[in-house]
């Protein structure tokens, strides 16, 4: 069964949009009964500590981490027909100390530790190139990552592939689960903003070949795209919806996750002759 991964990036610097999107996104999710990932950059969470905390237990929404300042964990040397434009990164000790931080509130405010990080802006190859970052992420309690949301490019469109182990790093117990297709602020900035529609074709495209494949799609919005033009996130109701017509099952990150670390031990178990063996990963979309 193809799965279809959702994630916010929740990082907007005025409350009030940030605000505004969980309320709407909260009608959506409900409504739908279909769960999501919010990845919320620290400063994001201590300006509107009592709305997070008021999702903290709610079963259809997943908290994770998006750095604390929004911090690139690695420079992204973008390729586009505009040229070449260079986002720097921050050192290594910049990264410990910005995910730490971001831990530290998470752990303040709504009392947990994040596994989860989605890497601002991402990055082709997402941490794989920098075992050295993963170590750090690691030791802050970091278990999955969705870093790999660029092509060789540093651009757009990323290609779908099945979330994957950073084994050959030596972290078998991280996974990569990268942001497929476009980013939805790029794309939406490509298409028009109030081209709601042609936004919806694009992205019914790329489900139906997911679908097809029998794939996972890990999507990317963000808080202030999600209603731009758009208050009351029509447009990601109907993307969910679309998604779950098609048969894609929709799940959050941290339970993703879950069961594949699940997965991984039975397989594991399964070997020594103490259970069943089971299904294999979902394949690439690819």
């Amino acid at each position: 069964m193809a799965t279809f991964l959702i994630g916010y990036d929740t990082e907007h610097g005025d409350p009030s949009v940030t605000r505004h999107f969980l309320e709407a996104a909260r009608r959506v999710h409900e409504d739908l009964e279909v769960p999501c990932t919010l990845f919320v950059v620290g400063r994001t969470l201590r300006q509107s500590a009592d709305e997070f905390a008021a999702l903290a237990d709610h079963p259809l929404f997943d908290l994770q981490q998006h750095t604390d300042s929004h911090l690139r964990l690695k420079t992204v040397y973008q390729e586009n027909a505009a040229g070449v434009t260079v986002f720097r990164g921050g050192s290594p000790e910049d990264v410990r100390a910005d995910v730490a931080a971001a831990q530290r509130s998470f752990e303040k405010i709504l009392g947990f530790r994040p596994i989860g990080l989605t890497g601002p802006y991402n990055y082709y190859r997402g941490l794989c190139d920098r075992p050295d970052l993963v170590e750090i992420v690691y030791d802050e309690g970091i278990r999955f990552l969705r870093c790999w949301g660029r092509n060789e490019h540093d651009w757009q469109p990323t290609p779908f592939f099945a979330p994957f182990p950073l084994t050959a790093l030596g972290f078998p117990d991280v996974w990569e689960y990268g942001i497929h297709g476009w980013q939805d602020c790029i794309l939406r900035q490509e298409l028009g903003w109030a081209n709601l529609d042609g936004y919806f074709a694009w992205l019914r495209d790329d489900i139906d070949q997911v679908v097809a494949r029998d794939g996972v799609f890990s999507y990317c919005q963000h808080d202030w795209s999600s209603t731009r033009e758009d208050p009351e996130m029509t447009l990601t109701r109907r993307i969910l919806q679309y998604a779950r017509a098609q048969g894609m099952r929709i799940v959050s990150y941290a339970e993703h996750y879950a069961e594949q670390v699940a997965s991984v031990t039975t397989r594991a178990d399964a070997a020594t002759g103490d259970v069943e063996p089971v299904a294999a990963h979902a394949r690439s979309a690819s």
